[in-house]
């Protein structure tokens, strides 16, 4: 931090009530805070004559007034009165010069009128002591004429008793390095006003300049700035400073901040530089960095966590693996491919044009003798037939679409359909493989004598909670205990977090994945089954909670029997807001057909999760799954 000497950083201005200065706060273990002149100027914080006085009433230092001082039943009590500079010699009296006073020999005083006396001599080396009344009738020692003085010598004092005045209305000057004004305990100063000032006053010019007047507060003019006490003094020890409040403070390009302590920065923090050189970037990072737990290892990069940073090996942030995905309709000119994200499992995607600026690459279905317009169509040129092909055989679907002609003009192509079933007419089917076999209603072939039907059946489950206690937006599945075998009744204890199974993907624990894994269809096909394949097709549920303003979602993924981590969303039925102790039913919403579908060695894994925090829940949710054997 700058000096406070340094004008540059805290230039010299003019104070107003509105400017702070920086005290200390006696009643909250002497923090360091800030005071506005106003606010000082409006308490009785301030010192006042009296109290400087009732504190230490001898000082070392000059007091020039160019003022009046007046007393009022006190006393002034001077050690030495100079007199044109002069503290006289021994005997000499205060004579009068016309402009001033001066000291003067008594010797050249006649003994009858003062003024007999002084035109005599008017030094005199002996004391002048009044008793039983004063020099002349009213009691007072008048001095008239222009520039008159009253000069005391050096170690000369004047004394008055109890109830004498000193009036003036000229100035009463103190010059000289020795020079003291001294007040005693009762002493007291009138202002232009007659005022003697109130407890913590002090005494100021007034407004008008032209008198004094006690005052309850520091005169702006009086009031020093931030550069006057920083050229005091810079240096604090054992004490900060605190900032309340909205304020900004500003350094200049020249100032730097250095510390040699630990620094905590609690608010949010801008740092602008950009420039290519540690002087001119916005960080300059010479020494470590910590994440919170530790500054890494050599090779390790900065990677973010949502909420902060951490230090990551490499291999964890950039490109684990490179996939391609279907194309899709280009969404953004100038992207004939998307590849996200930059790291990790990157998938790669080429986008198909979609007419206008649009770039992509060609999309499926021209043939030969077909053009692709700007909007991204395949078009047959119109007019008259210039060619008949034969399509590959299709599949009727319904009772005109035995054989399909289009387009009617240019290149014409003929398709015959199969026989689809029902009232789908078409062709026989090809009967390859199967010349010992009949055609079926439904236009496959099968075996004389019927096909062997597809196995079906259906799978209870009992599930429920005792108890548990659910997060918020959590993902749970089933105890970690829980073999799930038809018929058992488990409860949903595995708290997995936030993220879905799909997030979680490779870092799903096996303890994690054979507990939430309750459907399978098995590996291998032992039994020589026509139907390998298991299609569950219908998901019943019924649901019942102790506690109601909450909805639940029930969620299938289908995983792997014996690996983790691949998890996709199959199905998921919400039970909107329920009402405690209250019977609910709802069926299983598939993705997608194929989802409904378990391959050998596939499994479902089932999630439980309310938009409500509860400490201990009691829960049932009882399933009944239906499957049928598919090829």
């Amino acid at each position: 931090m700058a000096k406070i000497e340094n004008t540059t950083v805290y230039p010299l201005t003019t104070p107003s009530v509105d400017d702070f200065i920086i005290g200390t706060d006696t009643s909250d273990e002497n923090r360091t805070v800030s005071f506005s002149i106003e606010s000082i100027t409006a308490t009785s914080l301030l010192q006042g004559l009296q109290s400087v006085l009732d504190t230490q009433n001898f000082a070392t230092e000059d007091i020039s007034l160019t003022g009046n001082i007046t007393l009022v039943g006190g006393y002034i009590y001077p050690t030495q009165i100079l007199a044109g500079g002069a503290s006289g010699t021994a005997g000499q009296l205060l004579s009068s010069t016309g402009t001033g006073i001066q000291w003067v020999d008594t010797s050249v005083i006649a003994s009858n009128t003062l003024q007999e006396v002084t035109t005599a001599g008017n030094t005199t080396t002996d004391n002048i002591v009044m008793s039983g009344g004063d020099l002349n009738t009213t009691g007072s020692i008048n001095m008239s004429g222009a520039a008159q003085v009253l000069a005391l010598s050096t170690n000369t004092d004047m004394t008055l008793a109890a109830g004498c005045d000193i009036t003036t209305s000229g100035n009463i000057n103190l010059s000289g390095g020795s020079s003291v004004l001294n007040f005693g305990t009762t002493a007291e100063i009138n202002d232009s006003a007659g005022s003697t000032g109130a407890i913590g006053s002090i005494l100021t010019v007034d407004a008008a300049g032209t008198g004094v007047e006690w005052s309850t507060g520091i005169p702006t003019a009086s009031m020093p700035t931030l550069q006057e006490v920083l050229d005091a003094g810079n240096t604090a020890t054992g004490i900060g400073m605190q900032f309340i409040g909205s304020s900004i403070t500003t350094f200049s390009a020249s100032s730097t901040i250095q510390s040699f302590a630990s620094n905590v920065w609690s608010g949010t923090n801008e740092f602008s530089g950009n420039g290519g050189t540690p002087a001119t970037s916005g960080i300059n990072l010479p020494g470590s960095l910590s994440d919170g737990s530790g500054t890494g290892t050599s090779g390790q990069v900065l990677t973010s966590t949502a909420t902060g940073i951490s230090w990551a090996d490499l291999s964890t942030v950039g490109v684990s693996s490179v996939s391609t995905t279907p194309p899709i309709v280009a969404a953004f000119p100038l992207a004939p491919i998307t590849i996200a994200p930059g790291v990790g499992a990157v998938i790669v995607r080429q986008n198909i044009y979609d007419g206008g600026s649009l770039i992509g690459c060609v999309p499926a279905g021209g043939t030969a003798g077909t053009f692709l317009e700007g909007n991204g169509n395949w078009t047959t040129p119109t007019g008259a037939v210039t060619s008949v092909s034969v399509l590959a055989s299709g599949t009727s679907t319904g009772l005109t679409d035995a054989i399909k002609i289009t387009p009617t003009t240019g290149l014409v192509q003929v398709q015959s359909n199969a026989f689809g079933g029902g009232d789908a007419v078409g062709h026989v089917p090809d009967a390859t493989g199967n010349t010992a076999n009949f055609l079926k209603g439904d236009g496959t072939w099968a075996a004389a004598g019927g096909a062997a039907a597809a196995p079906e059946g259906y799978l209870p489950y009992l599930l429920g909670v005792a108890k548990t206690a659910f997060t918020s937006g959590n993902y749970h599945t089933l105890a970690l205990n829980n073999t799930n075998t038809t018929g058992d009744r488990t409860v949903f204890s595995t708290d997995l977090g936030a993220s879905s199974p799909a997030v979680m993907a490779g870092t799903m624990t096996d303890i994690q994945h054979i507990a939430g894994c309750f459907l399978y269809n098995p590996r291998t096909n032992a039994c020589s089954s026509a139907f390998p394949n298991m299609k569950v097709c219908d998901f019943e549920m019924q649901f019942l909670s102790e506690f109601g303003s909450h909805a639940w979602d029930v969620e299938l993924w289908k995983t792997s029997q014996c690996s983790t981590g691949t998890y996709t969303l199959a199905g998921s039925y919400q039970f909107p807001t329920v009402v405690a102790d209250t019977l609910y039913c709802g069926t299983i919403v598939w993705v997608s057909s194929a989802l409904q579908t378990l391959l050998p060695g596939e499994a479902f894994f089932i999630t439980l999760r309310t938009n409500g925090t509860l400490a201990a829940a009691d829960v049932t949710l009882n399933i009944v799954a239906r499957w049928q054997g598919a090829v």
